[in-house]
């Protein structure tokens, strides 16, 4: 009797996100590189059109496989993005965020119905945020350890580069372009504040 064909490690894992969160997934793209001795692609699904999840299996040629997904990260992204909006503008009246979703995998412990601060506060992959505010609403370095406050609130951890440009450069960026400004050191105030493991640590940069 011929046995049945046994399910690669990339069917492995897409059987086990449809068993976490009740829907079929497809793989789209290899991602990254196994030789780390964990496999990662790429997957879609129906209940997020036009977007894609990254699917990781630590230690994917044993029996100890760990698998993880960014699946919830890109649930919420329009909610994070909505979040530290308000955080921001709290404090400086007007902002403009620029958030994209990590690729990396959460907590595999992070359940498939985590409610947004669930998410927010799981403590394996920080947010990168990118935040511009004009230099007329900026009173002093305070504020950037306020908006860092605001922040911390909710989100374990983060890695924040918030940046005082002048008014007329105000909105004229998008996010690879403001991030060359602070690469090239024009700005008018600019720091990377980052909360990990030893809390919030904030570090001024230098302008040209």
């Amino acid at each position: 009797m011929k046995s049945e064909r046994r399910m690669d490690i990339n069917e492995m894992a897409l059987s086990h996100m449809e068993q976490k969160y009740g829907e079929k997934f497809e793989h789209a793209a290899q991602y990254g590189n196994s030789m780390t001795g964990t496999r990662e692609f790429l997957a879609t699904c129906k209940s997020l059109p036009g977007q894609h999840v990254l699917v990781q299996i630590e230690n994917y040629t044993g029996d100890d496989r760990i698998f993880r997904d960014n699946y919830i990260a890109v649930k919420y992204l329009q909610d994070t993005i909505d979040f530290l909006h308000d955080c921001a503008v709290k404090v400086f009246g007007e902002a403009n965020v620029y958030y994209v979703v990590n690729i990396d995998g959460l907590s595999p412990e992070l359940s498939a119905t985590a409610a947004f601060d669930e998410y927010l506060a799981d403590d394996r992959v920080p947010l990168v945020i990118l935040i511009e505010a004009k230099e007329s609403s900026y009173s002093g370095e305070g504020q950037f350890n306020e908006i860092a406050e605001h922040i911390s609130s909710k989100v374990s951890k983060f890695l924040l580069t918030m940046v005082i440009v002048d008014d007329a450069s105000y909105g004229s960026y998008d996010r690879d372009s403001l991030y060359q400004q602070v690469s090239l050191r024009r700005f008018v105030h600019c720091a990377r504040i980052n909360k990990l493991d030893n809390g919030i640590q904030v570090e001024w940069l230098a302008k040209e």
